[in-house]
């Protein structure tokens, strides 16, 4: 048996063991023989070393330079197109989420519109059936792109919020039962929202200042139905507070870092994150790196350091490997991040150019393909 480094992994060589990722998911069983896709899955899931069986060990060259691969410090980094709708794993993804969607609607409307009493632990066991579809939490974040056309819902919204929250809870290393609590807060938090106008919430344009006034209330609204239902005291003040910032700037209490609950604190970065990159009436979903790039514009004032600093240089691995689409209308694979400006990774071109787009002015990535 043999320790190598991911990128030292070649096809054709077999796992001595099982390969887990530091959340302790599985990403390669033992006695796996290594494909292209298996090396891109053990890398995009930060895996360091993997165990491999010594005899088995196929000595393979390394090209100095070939169309899906470049070297990079010392490293090969494979290059992967974006999701394959088509994949097994994709449809049980698409399945469970739908279904869910439909749970979700008949479940949180007759909480509100009926005074129907709240059963936290099977709506949030509906939602676990969802991650549970995947092979990796980060995979979830690019599946979810590919949902980003789906009508722009509360339900929606929340679905995506809550499975944000649940892996953004891994990257923190919380503890299971907490991972649970902060995914059932994203569940619940936007449901004041029902209690809102839906003509207002779902204008196709600029809210008036007294439109607006109506929506701010609606955090509000959801503690006060939350706490007359049997749920947790986290999951009402997610509700109540997943519009606070930290630096005192948000709504409705304008209350600063050391007043707000930590939970709606990881919920209000997976609420904007989900905010920005769906589709809204008056625009279409905004591109991930955008969004990264507006919170590193942000700086840490605004949210907790640990937890904005955790989810960024997180979510932007999620992307390495995905086709993207510059505002110079060129296409191109995400390959390298930026660590310094994560919003501004290396791009290689489809006609095998490289675009570091941190030293590239005024060229951004516009979407996700």
């Amino acid at each position: 048996m043999k320790t190598l480094f991911a990128s030292d992994l070649r096809e054709g060589m077999v796992t001595a063991a099982d390969t887990y990722t530091d959340q302790g998911y599985l990403v390669v069983p033992k006695d796996t023989v290594l494909t292209k896709n298996l090396i891109t899955r053990i890398i995009n899931n930060n895996v360091l070393t993997v165990e491999i069986t010594g005899e088995d060990i196929v000595t393979a060259k390394k090209p100095a330079e070939e169309d899906n691969k470049l070297m990079l410090t010392g490293e090969f980094i494979d290059i992967s197109k974006s999701v394959d709708t088509t994949t097994k794993q994709y449809q049980m993804f698409k399945k469970a989420y739908d279904s869910n969607i439909e749970n979700l609607s008949d479940k949180i409307n007759d909480v509100v519109h009926k005074n129907a009493p709240i059963d936290v632990d099977d709506m949030l066991e509906n939602t676990l059936e969802i991650v549970k579809s995947t092979n990796s939490p980060l995979s979830i974040f690019t599946m979810l792109s590919t949902l980003k056309n789906y009508d722009d819902s509360t339900f929606n919204h929340s679905l995506n919020v809550s499975l944000i929250c649940n892996i953004f809870g891994h990257w923190l290393n919380l503890s299971e039962k907490d991972i649970e609590l902060v995914t059932a807060c994203g569940l619940f938090h936007d449901i004041g929202k029902l209690l809102i106008p839906q003509e207002i919430i779902k204008k196709p344009g600029k809210l008036t200042d007294e439109e607006f006034a109506i929506v701010k209330t609606h955090p509000k609204k959801g503690y006060d139905l939350l706490k007359t239902k049997n749920v947790d005291p986290h999951i009402q003040m997610a509700a109540l507070m997943h519009h606070e910032k930290c630096d005192g700037s948000g709504y409705p209490m304008r209350l600063t870092g050391d007043k707000i609950d930590w939970c709606a604190k990881i919920v209000t970065i997976a609420d904007i994150y989900e905010a920005m990159t769906a589709k809204r009436v008056y625009r279409g979903p905004l591109s991930p790196f955008k969004v990264i790039s507006m919170f590193e514009d942000d700086g840490l004032k605004k949210y907790e350091p640990h937890y904005i600093l955790t989810f960024l240089e997180h979510v932007v691995n999620s992307y390495v490997n995905c086709r993207v689409k510059l505002s110079n209308g060129a296409e191109g694979d995400v390959i390298f991040i930026n660590k310094v400006n994560l919003s501004k990774p290396l791009i290689k071109t489809a006609d095998n150019n490289f675009i570091d787009l941190s030293k590239s002015n005024g060229i951004s990535i516009e979407s996700i393909l």
